[in-house]
């Protein structure tokens, strides 16, 4: 017997009350973000890579995956690849299948008319499904498996090669022993789909970046001797919601001696007259983009050589993005940056594994990292060439040990012209708040 929930779905609702549209910013005087552009833009990009790549259909587990083809968020709990909702997009299909978590379906239905089908997600993929116990993570596994099956077949797609961007060795195994066969381009093809955006994703990430200038502002405000890195970045928090943004597991502040070797993290530490002081107000996003976006302080005057330190980290980063055009490969952009071993010795730098995460470059959109990644050890040798259309984030650092470190980062959208920079808080010099 067919378990119910492999072939329910959703209907409308008639009379749905739902979320009305009380507070909404919107006008009817201005094409702002159109995001049914946005919509139809990703869904043509993921089904070009179906296509490219020879499958059938492509299974999604990885949220941003999820909402990149769906356009449709739930809970940060669902994140990044939990099992707990996923979305199913068929070659043939006009649009992608969602599968949500528990009764959050019933509103899905109703508010994104868009999808043709939402069905309830059978929670058996993802380590959720692994939190029941190794016999009933079996049970789920195998409905989640047949639900899928069911689903391709009616798209007449079951004969041919089902991507999952999730390699779950049990679900592998599940599919296998069903007779479908897979393959783990799934991830790839759907990073090549989105690492080129439309203009309303730029517009998204253009949005994410006033956030981001407001919330250097809020530091600009509140550093003082005696406020804590962590009240800062408590502070980062509200104006970043205030401002319409949602903040996924980011936004650190770090100061003083701590900040070199770069630990990516706040404590609770009293911030003193003459520390230099940095943020990062990465995985702020707005609609989904998400920035990385750093800026330097001081508390009062900043020493001088945290000044030298920092005029050679913004040399680096301006060389870098003076070379930023359509047809220049990341091999031209990380040439302009000095070998990781030679300028930081003095914190054990002995490779270029050692520096992944500084000097270099992330495309960045639904999620932090997409591509292309800019790295002397991976750049050097294995170049790609930059397209009109990329976004990504930019970063240099510098330092000295037991004193103070310094980062800079702007976020980079690639036009044909050249770099159009995104992030607009001020970055020639480390930015003095003065004392009083």
């Amino acid at each position: 017997m067919t378990h119910p929930m492999i072939t329910f779905e959703y209907p409308k609702i008639e009379g749905y009350p739902g979320r009305r549209a009380y507070g909404t910013q919107l006008v009817d005087w201005e094409e702002r973000i159109n995001v049914d552009r946005m919509r139809k833009y990703r869904l043509s990009r993921a089904k070009e890579q179906l296509v490219k790549h020879n499958v059938g259909a492509v299974l999604t587990i990885n949220e941003w995956n999820i909402r990149y083809i769906t356009s449709t968020w739930t809970p940060y709990w669902t994140t990044p690849s939990s099992g707990l909702r996923y979305a199913l997009l068929p070659a043939t299909a006009n649009s992608a299948i969602l599968y949500e978590q528990g009764e959050i379906g019933y509103h899905a239905k109703q508010i994104a008319p868009w999808l043709e089908k939402v069905k309830v997600a059978i929670t058996g993929a993802g380590w959720i499904g692994r939190t029941m116990g190794p016999n009933h993570y079996l049970v789920q596994r195998d409905k989640f498996v047949q639900q899928i099956i069911h689903d391709l077949k009616e798209y007449g797609v079951d004969k041919e090669i089902l991507a999952l961007d999730t390699w779950d060795p049990g679900l592998v195994e599940g599919f296998e022993r069903a007779g479908i066969r897979v393959s783990p381009v799934g991830a790839t093809l759907m990073l090549e789909a989105r690492k080129i955006k439309n203009q309303d994703e730029v517009e998204c990430l253009r949005t994410a970046c006033a956030i981001g200038d407001a919330m250097m502002a809020t530091v600009a405000r509140n550093l003082r001797p005696g406020v804590r890195e962590n009240e800062l970045c408590g502070l980062l928090h509200k104006v970043a919601y205030e401002l319409g943004a949602e903040i996924y597991s980011g936004v650190f502040v770090t100061s003083g001696p701590f900040a070199w070797p770069n630990p990516r993290d706040e404590s609770d530490r009293i911030i003193r007259p003459g520390d230099v002081v940095y943020v990062d107000v990465y995985n702020t996003a707005y609609l989904g983009y998400k920035i990385c976006y750093y800026r330097t302080f001081s508390c009062g005057k900043a020493p001088q050589k945290a000044k030298d330190d920092y005029r050679r980290a913004y040399e680096w980063l301006y060389r870098s993005i003076e070379k930023i055009k359509p047809g220049v490969t990341t091999k031209e952009i990380a040439e302009q940056w000095p070998p990781g071993p030679e300028i930081w010795k003095d914190i054990l730098v002995q490779c270029e594994d050692q520096t992944a995460g500084s000097n270099w470059a992330h495309g960045i959109g639904l999620t932090l990292y997409e591509p292309p990644i800019i790295w002397r050890e991976a750049s050097l040798t294995d170049p790609v060439v930059l397209e009109e259309g990329m976004t990504f984030a930019i970063e240099t650092q510098h330092g000295t040990p037991g004193s103070h470190g310094v980062r800079i980062e702007e976020v980079i959208h690639v036009t044909k012209d050249g770099a159009e920079i995104m992030s607009k808080w001020p970055v020639e010099e480390i930015f003095e708040v003065p004392l009083v």
